[in-house]
């Protein structure tokens, strides 16, 4: 157990399967981590009743002071009110999130709030594989595709916090249909199930029109160890995934001059190898070099979501606050 001089700062994420938690020293050190089911469809009371009993259990573990608690949330989050909206995978539309688990906890202990992907980010910025870089880019291949941006050591959060939504980029406006309503984004090739889509239809266009009826069950972890395997078709996808997400990256090239890409969530990590060589030759094609001079590719290297959650604590305390949006929504 570290010194009691030292301070800690609990970090919560509220994923759509699963709320992480952690108690984190302000050196890095993880004192405690645990894992529950979210368990959405109970409703939103029973899932903040689950994190205030994670936040009580790392309060009681703490041997020094505690700095604060940072939250990570799916949806649209302004973390200068401390509310959420539109967490569809939660079936929230507003939350005082903030306001909520503070009468629960019935402390003046200081809460922050900010979308799950930006707190990833700065987990790679404090304790990760952008530690010692000022401007790179998080990108998170899962479920879906999402990011977040440090730039000057800040992180940008946009006019209405929707910087860095990458997955909702359309390639096609007549393209498929995308769970945001759009059609064509990048998350319905760069995904879980994007991918599973993609290889499917590469099977069928291999089996003259109809996919093998052993693959109507193929999930992404699938497909990576037939990857694993040197299944061809297998490596066309992820190529082809690969690909869609160069076209992606190259537009952040361009536009933020990152010298970093770090890719995290699960698929990302476990597609890695497969799907740079792809990634690397769009941005060799559609960037003007000095864009990319130092730029590099790396793999995520954090242990939880939640300690980018953690991190939420060093970052507000460090004076980097985040300003709030001129257009605001109507605040609860």
């Amino acid at each position: 157990m570290s010194s009691s001089s030292q301070k800690f700062a609990i970090g919560i994420d509220i994923g759509a399967t699963k709320i992480a938690s952690v108690l984190l020293s302000e050196d890095g050190e993880i004192i405690a981590s645990s894992q529950v089911p979210t368990l959405a469809n109970e409703g939103m009371q029973a899932v903040l009743d689950k994190v205030v009993t994670e936040i009580n259990t790392l309060r009681r573990l703490s041997s020094g002071e505690l700095a604060g608690i940072g939250i990570g949330s799916p949806g649209q989050v302004d973390t200068a009110h401390g509310l959420v909206y539109d967490a569809i995978n939660l079936g929230w539309t507003k939350v005082n999130l903030v306001q909520e688990i503070s009468r629960r906890i019935g402390t003046d202990l200081p809460i922050w709030v900010q979308k799950d992907t930006n707190l990833s980010t700065l987990g790679e910025q404090y304790f990760g594989a952008g530690r010692g870089c000022g401007d790179f880019l998080y990108v998170s291949i899962g479920s879906g595709l999402g990011g977040g941006i440090i730039s000057g050591g800040h992180l940008i959060t946009g006019g209405d916090w929707y910087a860095a939504e990458l997955g909702h980029i359309s390639f096609d406006p007549d393209g498929l249909l995308c769970a945001c309503g759009n059609h064509g984004c990048a998350e319905t090739i760069v995904s879980g199930s994007g991918l599973v889509r993609l290889t499917k239809r590469l099977l069928a266009e291999n089996s003259n029109g109809s996919s093998p009826s052993n693959y109507d069950y193929l999930t992404p972890e699938d497909i990576i160890s037939l990857a694993q395997n040197g299944d061809e078709l297998a490596l066309h996808a992820l190529s082809e995934m690969g690909h869609a997400l160069g076209v992606v990256m190259s537009a952040c090239v361009a536009i933020l001059n990152p010298t970093r890409f770090i890719i995290g969530g699960g698929l990302g990590l476990a597609s890695f190898d497969f799907i740079v060589p792809a990634v690397h030759e769009e941005i060799l094609q559609r960037t003007i070099s000095n864009s990319r001079r130092v730029m590099n590719i790396v793999r995520s290297n954090i242990e939880s979501p939640a300690i980018g959650s953690a991190c939420l604590v060093w970052y507000m305390l460090s004076g980097k606050k985040l300003k709030s949006s001129p257009v605001q929504k109507e605040v609860v």
